[in-house]
This record gives structure tokens, sequence and C-alpha cells, in this order.
């Protein structure tokens, strides 16, 4: 009776950052080509050499072929400028006086009045 042939043994990770670091922007596909171009008698779990390619690249400091995932956008701060419909910009400071002012005169109603009052008295 005929031996069967051993598989083939290597360390994947191995070859995927030997493979890596001669093409950078091999994809997985192409990687995985040529390892089984190397090592014709290996059996490759698709799992394994997917969670192996992609750590690789990941510790070798390549970013993923492709932006997939949630983005992430730039979160503004509290003290940051806030522009209103009208074009005007407000900070932080200019909303908090304008709360306490509400609060002093008694609403928005009440403000808009006294503004309109202290316009009719400004000399231009």
């Amino acid at each position: 009776m005929a031996k069967k042939s051993a598989p083939a043994h290597f360390n994947m990770t191995t070859v995927i950052r030997e493979i890596l670091t001669a093409n950078p922007n091999a994809s997985a596909k192409e990687a995985n080509d040529a390892i089984l171009e190397k090592y014709p008698t290996a059996k490759i779990n698709k799992n394994s050499f997917s969670v192996a390619f992609y750590t690789g690249r990941k510790k070798l400091g390549m970013n993923p072929a492709s932006n997939r995932g949630r983005k992430v956008g730039v979160r503004k701060s509290l003290s940051s400028v806030v522009t209103s419909a009208g074009g005007h910009r407000v900070d932080l400071a200019m909303l908090h006086a304008t709360a306490k002012f509400l609060s002093e005169v008694g609403g928005a109603d009440a403000a808009i009045e006294a503004i309109k009052h202290v316009q009719a008295i400004q000399v231009k």
C-alpha cells in the first residue's frame, strides 16, 4: 500500500508576514494564492487564514484595504463655536449670558421687547 504524502507544515503567520512585507498591497486572495503556490499540499482553513492575514496587517501597521464599519466623526467640545441660523457666530460664554438675560427678564417675549426698546433708544 502506498504511503500518503505528508501535509505541508508551515507557520502561516510567518509566511503571511513575508508576503505582506514583500507586497504591502496584497489582498487576502493574493496572499492565499501565494501560500498555495508555495505549499501546494497545504490545507488552509479559510477562517484561520483570514484572522492571521488581517492580524498580520494590523501588526505591521497597515490599514485595512477597505474602511468598513461605523464612521467615526469628530466630536465638538462645549466651548466650540456654534453657528446660528442667521450665520452669526455664538460661543458658549455668549449662550450663558443669553440664558442669564432670559431668566432675569422673564422669558423670550419679554427679552425681545427689551431688545426692541434698547435699539430704539440707541443713537446710530
